[in-house]
């Protein structure tokens, strides 16, 4: 609804589009797998991804609700809380009630960094070489404020070691979380 309806393919250029992508590619796929082969779903290797794919898009709802959502009144609409909220929670929900305990390794939230660092280093490059517009981006060509680098690359390098020190604690709380052994 998102691409559709409010900006065409440059909403590409924004991380809860693409979070949310991922998550409708990956339940796709999973149902998919679940159809075909019972219990294979709960395979180690595809619930590690999965909580890869659930931190990926928690940091969605995270950064929105404390970052941006005060600030964001233009954009009170249903989709918004869709992307931002209900997806999230929901797959976090289903992560941490449906998948078996005691799946992931220790290393896991570190790896599920890989994304949110790709996306931050896209979204640079976007805003200093490729200047591709960032629809209802207040600072487009940069999709948030936090990456804008007209504020000063301090202010840059300091949001993006809050939030990747804040989803590391989050990702290994997680990961502690989905150790526990269920009765």
């Amino acid at each position: 609804m998102e691409i559709t309806k409010h900006g065409g393919f440059g909403m590409l250029l924004y991380y809860t589009v693409l979070s949310n992508l991922l998550v409708m590619i990956f339940t796709g796929y999973l149902l998919r797998v679940m159809s075909r082969s019972g219990e294979n779903w709960q395979s180690p290797t595809l619930l590690r991804l999965k909580g890869g794919v659930t931190m990926s898009i928690m940091i969605t709802c995270v950064i929105y609700h404390f970052m941006l959502a005060p600030i964001a009144t233009d954009f009170y609409r249903v989709e918004n809380f869709l992307c931002h909220y209900i997806v999230p929670l929901w797959f976090l929900a289903d992560t941490l009630f449906f998948d078996k305990q005691g799946q992931y390794k220790i290393w896991d939230p570190v790896l599920w960094t890989i994304l949110p660092l790709v996306y931050m280093i896209f979204a640079l490059f976007n805003g200093l070489v490729l200047k591709l517009p960032v629809p209802n981006s207040k600072v487009s060509p940069f999709p948030y404020f936090f990456l804008d680098v007209a504020k000063g690359w301090d202010v840059v390098i300091k949001w993006c070691l809050i939030i990747f020190v804040a989803y590391m604690v989050a990702g290994f709380i997680f990961y502690l979380i989905k150790q526990i052994k269920r009765k």
